[in-house]
């Protein structure tokens, strides 16, 4: 294995273990789980809130029912440990797209696998098991396609597809016809033969998103739900991002690189690129969940900057294998298997291997079953 080559290794593995390392956070993962074993028991969506005392009965749009019906069906078959590999399995895959993202705007191997590195410290606040995870997921796959619109065009319809599946996993679906029509605008720019192609995809995306249990309505519960008052007053991730937090922290930081980045590149940068930047800082400031969506979405600007610079530098020497590399890949990979917890001991109060769960006390939750 070359230095290179780890380099690309390291670029997927260290978020895989990252996520292997931190513990299920139960807030949300415990109500996903019920309602989707709800759903398997019943065959149907709820309609009716049954978990709230201060508001039982009152109507539930579930949007993100299928991703619901993942999790409660993991849980299922394979238990806690299904679900720390699942995630897993999920964030290997996101940043597996970003790095692919990241080489097909032109970066070379090491600079692709360092950039990645630096979207996964900036998200990794974001990376919890709950539907958001699958969101992520599938905006990366929509950016790549966008990255990758130019050479191999018809890939574009993919993201019809991809869309009506994120309509029933989260409500951040809108995020798709989003970039693929600031793709348009970036296209329309540049004079790019068939254009419209583009933005038909977006429109057609956006379409998609209705083919889903509540049709159109997912439009009106995105829209509600981002605008709603007494969320964003009350949920301290739907507050707007603060810088004295290590997340804010981050995510500023990277807003800064950008800017110092498109400064540089300031010929380079045309007035649709600026528009697209602009809004993904504006989603990641309007609140701390936003941070989420700011390094994927702006990939598609930044990674052609970077490799636009790069182009003139001295390209990187032909590596020759080095059992060392080989070495250091292997040993990450038995971390790995050793961080499963399927090696761990079950904690009696929680009927969970030890340390997998966070937010559950295991002396509250075995008072609250007896």
């Amino acid at each position: 294995m070359t230095f290179g080559s780890l380099w690309l290794f390291l670029a997927v593995v260290l978020p895989v273990l990252g996520a292997l390392l931190a513990s299920l956070s139960s807030v949300d993962l415990a109500y996903h789980l019920r309602a989707g074993a709800m759903i398997l028991d019943s065959g149907a969506i709820p309609t009716r809130d049954t978990f709230t005392f201060t508001s039982a009965g009152a109507p539930w749009l579930d949007q993100q029912w299928g991703a619901q019906v993942i999790l409660a069906t993991v849980y299922r078959l394979a238990g806690w440990t299904g679900l720390v590999v699942l995630r897993a399995a999920l964030v290997g895959m996101l940043f597996a797209v970003v790095l692919a993202t990241c080489r097909r705007a032109g970066l070379n191997g090491r600079v692709a696998a360092w950039l990645t590195l630096a979207v996964f410290v900036v998200t990794a606040v974001a990376l919890a098991l709950r539907p958001q995870l699958f969101g992520m997921l599938l905006f990366a796959l929509v950016a790549y396609l966008v990255v990758d619109r130019r050479a191999h065009p018809n890939r574009l319809w993919l993201v019809m597809p991809i869309v009506a599946v994120w309509a029933n996993l989260h409500g951040s679906f809108f995020l798709g016809p989003l970039i693929v029509g600031l793709a348009w605008l970036s296209d329309v720019h540049d004079r790019v033969p068939k254009a419209g192609r583009t933005l038909a995809a977006a429109l057609l995306a956006a379409v998609a998103a209705c083919l889903n249990p509540f049709g159109p309505q997912v439009w009106v519960y995105a829209a509600g739900l981002t605008t709603n008052a007494g969320v964003t007053a009350r949920i301290t991730e739907w507050q707007p991002t603060s810088a004295w937090s290590v997340p804010g922290l981050l995510f500023f930081a990277s807003a800064l690189a950008v800017a110092v980045l498109v400064a540089r590149s300031r010929r380079d940068v045309a007035w649709p690129a600026l528009l697209w930047l602009a809004i993904f800082f504006a989603i990641g400031i309007y609140a701390a969940r936003g941070v989420a969506w700011w390094p994927i979405g702006i990939l598609p600007v930044v990674a052609p900057l970077l490799a636009a610079r790069a182009a003139g530098a001295a390209q990187p020497t032909t590596e020759r294998p080095r059992r060392p590399n080989l070495a250091i890949a292997g040993a990450i990979v038995l971390g790995a298997v050793a961080l499963l917890p399927v090696w761990r001991p079950i904690d009696p109060g929680l009927g969970a291997p030890a340390g997998v769960l966070g937010s559950a006390p295991s002396g509250i939750t075995t008072a609250l079953r007896t």
